[in-house]
């Protein structure tokens, strides 16, 4: 594959990021889910170039953030979820056209809903169901309002890969066949993908591209699926009780190299592919390409709230729970383990937690509780420092294309957490 000459840059703590030919200018985009994390994150990458994104629409419940000049960004107070006429006339009122639509939408389940395990088959399917209606009431509204986009990308995750179920064949690869069976039950990505394909394939003017990040690191706290909000009111709250920053999983869950997909670098990388004709109906994994394991920055995050650390428990199996993943995506082999030597989940519920937080709040006029939505973030966090089998994703497809973005995950984290208190979510970090 000929890509020809090519000139990167550096932007932040972003590197190798392409320059993207100045051709491009006077586009329109919308941004659906555009007050979530990948959605606010997009929003301000293409706000940096605004010859380029003359007219942003942002498509949510909830209007985005805007830093510096936002004129060029409009909120269009939308409901997926509602029927498609009315979704269009909405559309309609607002004048709203777009040469590219970026697709972030996503709906939880409620608590009682999301008692999820591997093995519940029914909680899976319930997103399936309301997360391919998201998407289809959409674009079903798209023709309705006579939008035709050029590119339309749609952002899943390695889900796509059946790796929360236990251990998949690894590195991720695009070129991996689905792992579709009744075994494994209903992916929400895949009905998503589906939606998509048959879009395009009825609107032949408009091409897609699918990308699949892992953890995301950004500052939206309002989210489930978020690790860094509460990995950092877990610290926030360790300091103000004086007790170390105690790691709940074992050894090997602290040694594995674990991808994470910082969200800046995940936009910065959307414009790109969005804008690349020879991207056109192509899927693509998306990670830091930074190698990361908690063994490493455990000892660093607790240094910046200024607190000690410890490292796993004793390879004692008394001192472990022990949860079997119930099924094995990649057909053979040992069925995936998560060892937790403590619960967060019930660390949350502690009246000495619940107290020190309340404290922190009054002394530092914090804006939010993220006790009162339940555990749901807890228990992400709790997965991701307890998994211990390898989700290694292969950057190679995008670097044949012309991508060579990186980002040190673990300066990412520092500035999402250093953001996080900026807009009194935690108090202020000891080492800013």
């Amino acid at each position: 594959m000929e890509t020809g000459p090519q000139v990167v840059h550096s932007r932040g703590s972003c590197h190798g990021l392409p320059v993207i030919a100045d051709e491009h200018q006077g586009l329109s985009a919308i941004v659906v889910g555009a007050s979530g994390m990948s959605g606010q994150s997009m929003i301000d990458v293409l706000l940096l170039s605004p010859k380029r994104w003359s007219t942003i629409y942002a498509l949510s419940r909830r209007p985005p953030q805007a830093d510096g000049d936002s004129t060029a960004l409009e909120h269009v107070p939308t409901d997926l979820l509602k029927e498609p006429s009315e979704i269009a006339k909405t559309l309609t009122e607002h004048g709203v056209q777009a040469d590219v639509v970026f697709f972030f939408g996503y709906v939880q389940l409620s608590a009682e809903e999301r008692k999820y395990s591997a093995a519940n088959k029914d909680s899976a399917q319930k997103l399936c169901d309301i997360n391919g209606r998201l998407l289809q009431n959409f674009l079903q509204a798209l023709n309705m309002a006579s939008i035709s986009p050029k590119r339309l990308l749609l952002q899943t995750g390695l889900k796509n890969y059946q790796c929360h179920q236990g251990p998949a064949k690894a590195p991720f690869n695009e070129t991996d066949p689905r792992l579709d069976s009744d075994e494994l039950g209903p992916n929400f990505y895949f009905t998503q993908e589906d939606i998509l394909f048959d879009y395009c394939k009825n609107n032949t003017a408009t091409s897609y591209n699918v990308t699949m990040p892992s953890w995301i690191l950004g500052d939206v706290a309002a989210s489930d699926m978020t690790t860094i909000y509460p990995l950092a009111v877990f610290a926030a709250v360790q300091r103000k009780l004086g007790q170390p920053l105690a790691f709940p999983g074992d050894t090997p869950a602290w040694e594995k190299v674990m991808p994470m997909s910082s969200a800046v670098l995940n936009s910065h990388f959307h414009q790109w592919l969005v804008l690349e004709a020879g991207t056109a109906g192509e899927r693509f994994n998306i990670v830091d390409d930074s190698e990361f394991t908690w063994m490493n920055a455990w000892p660093v995050i607790a240094s910046w709230f200024g607190i000690g650390w410890s490292p796993p428990a004793e390879e004692d199996e008394d001192e472990y729970a022990t949860v079997e993943m119930p099924v094995r995506p990649r057909g053979y082999g040992p069925k995936g383990r998560c060892r937790s030597s403590f619960s967060l989940a019930d660390w949350t519920k502690r009246a000495e937690t619940q107290s020190a937080w309340q404290e922190l709040r009054q002394e530092y006029g914090l804006a939010a509780d993220p006790f009162e939505g339940g555990d749901g973030m807890f228990a992400a966090l709790q997965f991701s420092l307890t998994m211990s089998w390898s989700w290694a994703t292969k950057m190679d497809k995008a670097r044949k294309f012309g991508w060579h973005g990186h980002v040190d995950s673990l300066e990412s984290i520092h500035q999402v957490m250093n953001s996080l208190a900026r807009r009194k979510m935690i108090p202020p970090l000891e080492r800013t």
